[in-house]
């Protein structure tokens, strides 16, 4: 069998085709895309986040050996050179090409390609991350200063607010479902969703993840909460609107609902990790809580339901959530402790130091952090880059929900955000 899994690989789409005159379909060359992706999903089983068309598909790459990786990048190569023939939408084009050049990128790596990861966030999301200095760091520290009660060092004294705020173990799932419940509520009037949309909830640990939601198709999603760590009231809301809603369940529901169902656009039956497709998911979902609820519906939603479903009061929520704002800026500092580790080969003490000081994150917070850099490299600036990228986007005038809405249900490319 891998002898004919090569010859698919090397045979020319034309003649996948029938040996058809003139340009290729766009259709085909989506449907090679699809199967592309599982192909290079053989090599790294983190690769194909989300798989839910043609079952036949997905057992046709299962067969074999592996096609090696010299055969995956000529047929990448040669589907970028049909795409650009191809007739079709343009946005679809852009969205397939730039999906393209990640698939190559990502097998430049995997064969051995020394990247930076400002060179890999370039190629695999179509974002360019910024550094962030110390400075920036130190300035938020400033501010936290003068809003964290208490004296001494200023990371304990988070992590006391921290500790008042977390969740009974017992609790957590009943607390969970209820977070997702009023983010559902609350999402219910800016989209409409199709009927049978659900999800289902499990707890899990050993992740490098917080969270995570695995689309299953059909407009279903498995979302995982990991709770290696304890679990926070206060981030618990803004969790949930990320896996669920507006978030990664309602990107994939309406991606599989208007582009795949509506329109028959195979494309979108895959969801290869490492793509810009990720940096809009993870930059939309982010920005999810603040579309659903001003800053008093938050605290609200916070005090008057989670908090007495988890036995958490009001006031250890409120003391928290007073230095939220202030605290921002520290999101940045995982991209420069990855940096640090992976371009400049710094001892995993040193980065954990990095991050324990800069982003007052205790040791066990620290080491999730750099065990995530080692296990998705690049990827950690999805989270920050992309919520940049999008909020910019949608601004803050009054369309700034509609503006939301229109990144979720069709093609759009990180650096159409940024023209």
């Amino acid at each position: 069998m891998r002898l004919a899994l090569l010859a698919f690989v090397l045979i020319p789409l034309s003649t996948l085709l029938g040996g058809c005159a003139g340009a290729p379909r766009l259709d085909a060359v989506a449907e090679s895309y699809v199967k592309l992706v599982l192909a290079v999903g053989r090599h790294d089983a983190l690769y194909v986040d989300a798989f839910y068309g043609p079952p036949a598909w997905q057992s046709e790459a299962a067969r074999g050996d592996p096609v090696p990786l010299p055969d995956l990048l000529a047929k990448t190569r040669a589907l970028r050179r049909d795409l650009e023939a191809a007739e079709g939408p343009a946005d679809r084009k852009r969205y397939l090409d730039k999906q393209l050049v990640a698939v190559e990128a990502y097998l430049r790596r995997l064969s051995g390609e020394r990247m930076t990861l400002t060179m890999e966030c370039r190629a695999l999301y179509d974002a360019d991350p910024p550094h962030h200095d110390v400075a920036e760091f130190q300035a938020a520290h400033d501010a936290l200063e003068k809003l964290v009660p208490g004296s001494g060092p200023l990371g304990p004294r988070i992590e006391a607010l921290r500790k008042a705020v977390y969740i009974p173990r017992d609790e957590i799932e009943a607390t969970l479902r209820r977070a997702l419940d009023l983010a559902r509520n609350a999402n219910a009037p800016f989209v409409k969703l199709p009927a049978g949309e659900s999800f289902e909830t499990v707890l899990v640990t050993g992740k490098p993840w917080g969270a995570y939601n695995w689309y299953l198709g059909n407009f279903k999603s498995r979302i995982e909460l990991n709770t290696d760590l304890p679990t926070e009231l206060n981030n618990l809301l803004g969790t949930m609107c990320h896996e669920g809603y507006p978030g990664h369940h309602v990107y994939n529901v309406l991606l599989e609902d208007k582009l795949v169902k509506g329109r028959g656009w195979v494309e979108y039956t895959v969801y290869p990790l490492y793509s810009p497709q990720s940096l809009l998911a993870e930059g939309t979902a982010n920005v999810g809580i603040d579309i659903l609820f001003s800053d008093d519906e938050r605290r609200r939603a916070l005090t008057e339901v989670l908090g007495p479903a988890a036995g958490v009061s009001k006031e250890a929520i409120l003391a928290l959530d007073r230095i939220r704002e202030a605290a921002k800026p520290l999101k940045y500092v995982s991209g420069e402790a990855a940096r640090m580790l992976l371009d400049d080969g710094r001892p995993e003490s040193e980065v954990i130091a990095f991050i324990t000081k800069w982003g007052l994150s205790i040791d066990d917070r620290a080491e999730k952090s750099v065990q995530f850099a080692k296990t998705y490299r690049s990827y950690v600036f999805n989270y920050s880059l992309g919520e940049d990228i999008v909020r910019r986007w949608i601004g803050t005038g009054p369309d700034r929900r509609e503006r939301f809405y229109r990144l979720l249900d069709r093609p759009v490319v990180p650096s159409d955000l940024r023209k």
